[in-house]
């Protein structure tokens, strides 16, 4: 896996706001979002550096899909782990020698390892940035592939989030939906037709915040004929 980000320095202290004035991420750092890095939302996290970053840019927000997400492939994992117990109750299985089924068992605990380090670190690596001049988006497929999309903040024309579903309410995560100047307006516009959608990320209303300031600020400096 390629660095999304790195840590520099042994520092713990709180990041400096000393960049465009955005009051959510000040405020999300006074309430402690800023650590630890592999939260699923952490607000300017120190030390934080992605690929491509300008000199003079600073992340904001690092986010990653909510822990609950993970549930699925944790349950089925200890699913499969109680498996090979059961072995015994399939003919074809019980027919083999104990030194195969031996084989048959490293072999599948090998294949439940690789099933869950696979799914931790898509988890950990398929993050979502925002920074005081673009969104980005790293998207992992499998282990192999990987693709980054990026969109300055100017081009950012409306921003959103939906939470469906009991467990998104309880656990207070949802999409956060980026429309861009780029796209085509339509009457049967859906999530879909976005081009960043911010998957099951937490706290989504506060994430929209932190956009629509940047937006807010994005409009005036070009107003004052300070666009970046």
């Amino acid at each position: 896996m390629p660095e999304v980000f790195s840590k520099s320095g042994k520092s713990k202290s709180p990041p400096s706001t000393d960049l465009r004035v955005v009051s959510e991420v000040k405020r999300m750092v006074d309430e402690g979002y800023c650590e630890p890095p592999w939260r699923s939302l952490a607000a300017m996290p120190p030390g934080t550096k992605f690929e491509a970053q300008n000199d003079d840019e600073k992340v904001l927000l690092l986010m990653r899909k909510h822990p609950v997400t993970n549930l699925w492939w944790i349950g089925l994992t200890a699913v499969l782990f109680g498996l090979p117990l059961f072995w015994g109750e399939f003919p074809l299985i019980a027919s083999v020698t104990p030194m195969v089924g031996l084989a048959l068992a490293v072999f599948w605990y090998l294949g439940l390892a690789f099933f869950v380090i696979q799914n931790l670190l898509l988890w950990f690596y398929n993050v979502y940035i925002v920074t005081d001049e673009r969104i980005i988006d790293v998207d992992f497929f499998g282990l192999l592939y990987k693709n980054v999309n990026a969109m300055q903040i100017r081009k950012i024309e409306d921003v959103n989030y939906s939470q469906v579903g009991m467990f998104s309410s309880i656990f207070n995560y949802g999409n956060v939906v980026i429309q861009t100047a780029a796209e085509q307006r339509s009457a049967d516009r859906t999530e879909e037709a976005s081009a960043f959608t911010f998957e099951a990320v937490p706290n989504p209303d506060r994430v929209v915040k932190v956009i629509g300031e940047l937006m807010e600020q994005e409009e005036k400096e070009e107003y004052e004929g300070r666009t970046k």
